[in-house]
């Protein structure tokens, strides 16, 4: 990570001495226990708080859709599509460790998962950052996800038709997709 911040350059990158003391306390905290169990814990509040900001999303656009839906089944159908699909990144992804080579991975791209299902394989990152992000929505398990949320919003809600949860599901699609494509055009040195 702190090679990545070094390559970015003069206006973003620290200078060379905070880099190397940044580099050893990442190290320093990947030898502590402590603070590996700290990490985790923070995973698991991390994770919750993203789950109920995507739940008052889903919550927001099935309400501007006709339909009604309260928090908790919004944050049930939150993890309802989360589960599935983290799931099949991790156990696919720890099948790929084993058939590829520690150098083929990147550090930044396969920090959550090493499976590729999209077609963001066919780009380079370093050639065209922002590119590659867009074509890196269209894959397996982004339309996987996609249905599961429109699923589980149509079952779990009243008054949800399928076309609403159909709406919901692809406008917060859409609407991740430029938020992630805004953030790499800024920092497009991180993914290259």
């Amino acid at each position: 990570m702190t090679q990545k911040i070094a390559e970015m350059g003069p206006p973003f990158a620290p200078p060379q001495d905070r880099l190397e003391a940044m580099r050893e306390a990442q190290l320093s905290q990947l030898k502590n226990p402590v603070e590996r169990a700290g990490t985790v814990i923070k995973s698991a509040v991390g994770t919750f708080v993203m789950g109920s900001l995507t739940a008052a999303l889903c919550l927001l656009g099935v309400l501007a859709f006709g339909g009604r839906i309260n928090f908790w089944q919004a944050l049930s159908v939150v993890f309802y599509y989360w589960i599935p699909i983290t799931a099949i990144q991790k156990i696919l992804g720890l099948a790929i460790l084993y058939l590829k080579t520690p150098e083929d991975l990147h550090p930044i791209l396969n920090q959550e998962t090493t499976l590729q299902d999209n077609l963001g394989i066919l780009m380079s990152p370093a050639a065209h950052p922002v590119l590659f992000v867009l074509l890196s929505f269209i894959g397996l398990t982004w339309f996987y996800l996609l249905w599961l949320r429109a699923k589980g919003l149509h079952l779990a809600g009243t008054r949800v038709s399928s076309s609403a949860a159909w709406g919901v599901s692809i406008m917060l699609y859409v609407l991740l997709m430029i938020v992630v494509t805004i953030w790499t055009s800024l920092f497009s040195g991180f993914i290259s």
